[in-house]
């Protein structure tokens, strides 16, 4: 088992562990399309990542990409650490709101974001249809729909300072 020393963020010249972007997100299009725009989070020992978590942040609202832990390594709470770690990153770069989108299937990934504190806020009905040119199939669940989830990064309530003096 390969010790889990940090989560850095990668540097432009660094080797991306294709394996785990694709196990993430199966198109590799996709992929090519949004990786020259986000951050990249590596979780492991050094030359060895184990973990990856793409994030684009935009002014208003950020988005994770993609996350992913290698198969031998899930199930030890990994991918909640990381998850908290670039969760960390994303409120320090000022957006509102970090978005992060699932497939319906997804049934442990949707647990382990509604208790990082996600809200469902849309369904992008027949997304993976559309999308992915062969059937994407998780917990005996065929992937069809595209859930949206939204966590409040900022309270974005106005704040009144009242002198009563």
């Amino acid at each position: 088992m390969t010790e889990v020393k940090s989560i850095w963020r990668a540097v432009a010249d660094e080797p991306l562990p294709h394996e785990l972007l694709l196990l993430g997100d199966e198109n590799p299009a996709l992929l090519a399309a949004y990786l020259p725009q986000s951050q990249i989070y590596l979780l492991g020992a050094p030359r060895t990542p184990i973990g990856v978590c793409v994030l684009q942040v935009r002014r208003e609202e950020s988005e994770i990409m993609n996350v992913a832990i290698a198969p031998e390594h899930q199930g030890q709470g990994l991918g909640r650490r990381l998850l908290q770690h670039v969760i960390g990153e994303a409120r320090t770069q000022a957006p509102r709101k970090l978005l992060i989108k699932t497939g319906n299937s997804a049934i442990g990934q949707l647990a382990l974001y509604q208790q990082l504190g996600f809200e469902l806020e849309a369904v992008h009905y027949d997304y993976f249809l559309r999308q992915y040119p062969q059937p994407i199939w998780e917990n005996g669940i065929r992937c069809k729909h595209q859930l949206v989830l939204a966590l409040a990064l900022h309270d974005v309530s106005p704040s009144f300072d009242f002198d009563l003096g």
